[in-house]
């Protein structure tokens, strides 16, 4: 066995209670690393076609990477994977809570659940020993309410209302952090299972001990010095973002109709940091993001919003209050409730709300009866019956389903698609919907204080958004965090572009030549044989200590791009149209005749943008991964 692994997943029938232990060498691990890519191998074998997401029949993989607990920066995250009730298609959700740490700890490299509990039930993992107990009397109650007793020395996670509600978009909270995307503290709710806790004493041995100690310490320098992770998020943490993206028309604004906001300045980072009370981080990173603030209730600290939050919750409503974010972000993390979701379903409300089609009693601008609304959602409360069934649903029941923000059925997180057209493609392929993170995240280069893609050119983009979709899925099985990616940029460029933008001549040069990366479909993954010093990527070399496996830098994008594709083909399995789901709402390409401002952004070409990235995946006209394509991955056995 592999340095990193177990090789131990627990198989809990919440059915029957039985429970037993699941095995996987790490030789069936390392292609897909771990995480969401061997979650998604799991459900390829055990979920049946067809699954109703909110069945018994459906399951659930909680599971981690070879990274989690070795020390290096971030190492804590763990992945939630199942069908999605709110996209029904693969979900994977990833969060910086402890569960995973301590999951590992207790001897386990995840945990498969089946089934549904009779009644509500809590799992208890303490490590050889591992049980269900009830958890009736835990009913009811909010997802950071239950963990307050559970010791610090134990990993922990629940839901909350929504969850129990079988909220479309119900998260599942681990401390403070959340498992948010793709409603699946509705599938656990469904399962009857409150959460669970895992401790143990085990320690997962390194490969080369040595050598990962000399990587951690030179990771840990690498990100304090760098200017994004040392700088911007260290400094302001995610929020710090605002003011970028509200320059570059990205700020999701009314219902995604505009893409800045008059009120940003309010909401930014700047502001939030006059108002912090202490910083948080995950556990051994250095950069230390996450926010304290004060509870405007009164009570004590609670979790500070991220940048999506301020962003989905505040300009996206036209909400410019910072302590109405607070009080919001804190209900959603007690109710058990993605806060992007939400604020994607209230957007379409009050736009609805707006041109006369729904009475619901919110107005853009007003911040009186938002929160009512969302305890209303968690508990599915006349209106919010409706409303937690998400904005897709909302807006088609209505006739208007352009309105509404989403890819898939996954509501669109903070940054508006109409203008940085690469980030638009990752959106419409990203697997499991609407996602910045599996889209690949190109905005980053295409906007929010950087210019290094001209955000408006399209062609020649495709290539980029599948090589950055690959790297980010790699990441993320590694167990690692997606800023950290950022340090591959070199130092001077970075600060460079933070400052200044480069000529759109030059940025357009730029953005067409990185077509040539096509070429990397063609070439022998192993042909990429180049070493990148530690502090450029240092996942690999971390996989490398820790497994004893020699991983090139073609090796890892191979790994990512194998677990895009497994992905891929689990939509495909489960009915999934290319044609009508890899695409946007109306209102982002100037189809439907939505009206939207002609000043923020453009109408996105995704129509005339998709045959170049099917090309660069190597997938037919059609979206489908062509023979030969599943073959060099390995994947056509499946």
């Amino acid at each position: 066995m592999a340095g990193g692994y177990t090789g131990r997943y627990l198989d809990v029938d919440l059915t029957t209670g039985d429970i037993r232990t699941l095995r996987m060498s790490s030789g069936e691990a390392l292609p897909y690393i771990g995480g969401k890519g061997v979650a998604a191998l799991l459900l390829h074998r055990l979920l049946p076609p067809g699954t109703q997401p909110l069945s018994p029949q459906n399951v659930v993989v909680i599971n981690t990477g070879p990274l989690t607990d070795t020390g290096t920066p971030g190492s804590s995250r763990f992945n939630l994977s199942t069908k999605s009730p709110l996209t029904g298609l693969i979900a994977s959700s990833n969060c910086g809570g402890r569960f995973g740490l301590h999951l590992k700890r207790a001897g386990y490299d995840g945990v498969v659940l089946r089934g549904r509990a009779p009644r509500p039930v809590w799992l208890e993992i303490d490590g050889e020993e591992v049980g269900l107990r009830d958890a009736s009397h835990l009913w009811g109650k909010g997802a950071l309410e239950v963990q307050e007793p559970v010791s610090r020395e134990e990993g922990k996670l629940a839901i909350g209302p929504a969850g129990e509600n079988l909220v479309r978009f119900a998260c599942v909270m681990s401390g403070d952090r959340s498992l948010a995307r793709c409603g699946v503290g509705a599938v656990l709710g469904s399962k009857n299972l409150k959460g669970a806790t895992a401790k143990g004493g085990k320690k997962v041995p390194a490969d080369d001990a040595r050598a990962l100690g000399e990587v951690k310490k030179a990771w840990a320098q690498a990100l304090r010095e760098h200017p994004v992770t040392g700088s911007m998020l260290r400094d302001y943490g995610t929020a710090v973002m605002v003011n970028r993206t509200n320059a570059s028309f990205l700020l999701p604004t009314h219902n995604f109709a505009r893409g800045s906001f008059d009120g940003a300045e309010d909401i930014s980072g700047e502001a939030l940091e006059e108002l912090v009370v202490g910083r948080d981080g995950c556990h051994a990173c250095p950069v230390r993001c996450g926010r304290v603030v004060a509870d405007p209730h009164g009570g004590g600290r609670i979790r500070g919003p991220e940048y999506e939050t301020l962003a989905l919750l505040g300009s996206n409503l036209e909400i410019a209050s910072l302590q109405r974010i607070f009080a919001w972000n804190h209900l959603c993390d007690e109710l058990g409730m993605d806060t992007i979701s939400a604020g994607a379903v209230l957007g379409t409300a009050m736009e609805m709300a707006e041109k006369g089609v729904l009475e619901c009693g919110l107005r853009f601008g007003e911040p009186d009866g938002v929160e009512r609304a969302l305890e209303d959602i968690a508990y599915r409360r006349s209106l919010g019956d409706t409303l937690a069934e998400g904005a897709r649903e909302l807006a088609a029941s209505r006739g208007m389903p352009e309105i509404a923000p989403h890819c898939k059925g996954l509501d669109l997180p903070g940054y508006h698609p109409r203008a940085a057209f690469g980030h638009a493609l990752g959106y419409a392929t990203a697997n499991r919907g609407g996602c910045h993170i599996n889209g690949g995240y190109l905005v980053f280069f295409e906007g929010s204080g950087n210019s290094f893609f001209a955000p408006y050119a399209w062609r020649g983009k495709a290539s980029v958004v599948a090589l950055m979709q690959n790297l980010m899925d790699a990441i993320s099985s590694c167990g690692g965090c997606i800023f950290h990616a950022f340090i591959i940029l070199p130092q001077a460029l970075t600060a460079r572009l933070m400052d200044t933008r480069i000529p759109m001549p030059v940025t357009r040069a730029l953005t067409f030549t990185i077509r040539s990366m096509r070429l990397l479909d063609y070439l022998p993954r192993r042909a990429l044989f180049f070493r990148l010093p530690v502090s450029s990527l240092p996942f690999l070399h971390a996989l490398e200590a820790t497994t004893g496996e020699r991983f090139s830098f073609g090796d890892f994008l191979a790994a990512g791009e194998r677990v895009f594709n497994l992905e891929r083909l689990f939509n495909l399995r489960e009915g999934m149209d290319p044609a009508t789901a890899d695409t946007l709402p109306g209102r982002m390409t100037g189809e439907a005749g939505a009206s939207v401002s002609a000043t923020d952004g453009r109408d996105v070409p995704i129509t005339a943008m998709m045959p170049a990235y099917y090309r660069a995946r190597g997938w037919d006209a059609r979206g489908r991964p062509q023979a030969r394509t599943l073959r060099r991955l390995g994947l056509d056995r499946l």
